[in-house]
């Protein structure tokens, strides 16, 4: 039997009323978190001083200056806005792009991670900038992607990718803390995705020279995964050491 003319009314009255009242809300977007980090020259791994840090694209907030640790605090932003909000709440991981100008120094660049659920967030781990000199060589990895590098956070990228392939796993910088490898991959794979290699002439070459160069960087991550395992879960070897 078909529904009556009334019923039909009725339960598209009701349909609309749900979602006005549970799909569309109001809520504090996060537009930047509030983070904590360290800036350091990679050419001696010593902190950098009177650095000027700041989020990129987020109007309004104040910078900060590294300390002679290296050390700043970025204040973090939230909006309010309309959102037609998912089933699941719209909770999802989200980045800010961090910024620091020092003299003598070219421009360097990170990612702020955090988790974004509609109010003030914290970033997932510290933020850790890597600045190069002003007059930098390029490294082997320019020379296969100067044809698609198109911004400039994507040059800093370069430099910095040249720089962890250096990195000794079992010797790490003092600086370099158990969350250290996670925060520079994240930045890495946001600065240099996939999809940035594809202009790329030498295409297969510059992606195969960006992961051997950021090997130490899986080999960290592994390492401070298995550690963080309960001792029984962890590979036979690494239990075994303990």
């Amino acid at each position: 039997m078909g529904m009556s003319k009334f019923a039909v009314r009725s339960s598209a009255a009701l349909i609309v009323g749900i979602c006005l009242t549970a799909c569309i809300t109001q809520r504090e977007q996060v537009l930047a978190p509030d983070a904590s980090g360290i800036v350091i020259f990679a050419g001696d791994d010593q902190p950098v001083d009177g650095a000027q840090v700041r989020y990129v694209g987020a109007e309004g907030l104040a910078s900060a200056v590294t300390r002679p640790d290296g050390s700043f605090k970025l204040q973090g932003l939230t909006e309010k806005r309309t959102i037609v909000a998912m089933p699941m709440g719209g909770v999802f991981r989200d980045s800010t792009l961090v910024k620091v100008s020092a003299p003598g120094l070219a421009d360097a660049y990170a990612s702020a991670a955090f988790i974004n659920g509609g109010q003030a967030a914290q970033a997932l781990y510290r933020v850790v900038v890597l600045m190069f000199p002003a007059d930098a060589p390029d490294t082997p990895l320019h020379s296969l992607m100067r044809d698609c590098i198109a911004v400039p956070e994507q040059d800093h990228a370069l430099h910095l990718a040249g720089y962890v392939a250096a990195i000794d796993p079992e010797n790490p910088p003092d600086w370099f803390d158990e969350n250290t490898a996670e925060a520079i991959s994240e930045h890495l794979r946001l600065a240099l995705p996939s999809s940035a290699f594809l202009p790329c002439e030498q295409m297969s070459e510059a992606y195969e020279m960006f992961r051997a160069q950021t090997e130490p960087l899986r080999t960290l991550e592994n390492a401070a995964f298995y550690q963080a395992m309960p001792i029984e879960f962890r590979p036979s070897a690494e239990a075994g050491s303990q």
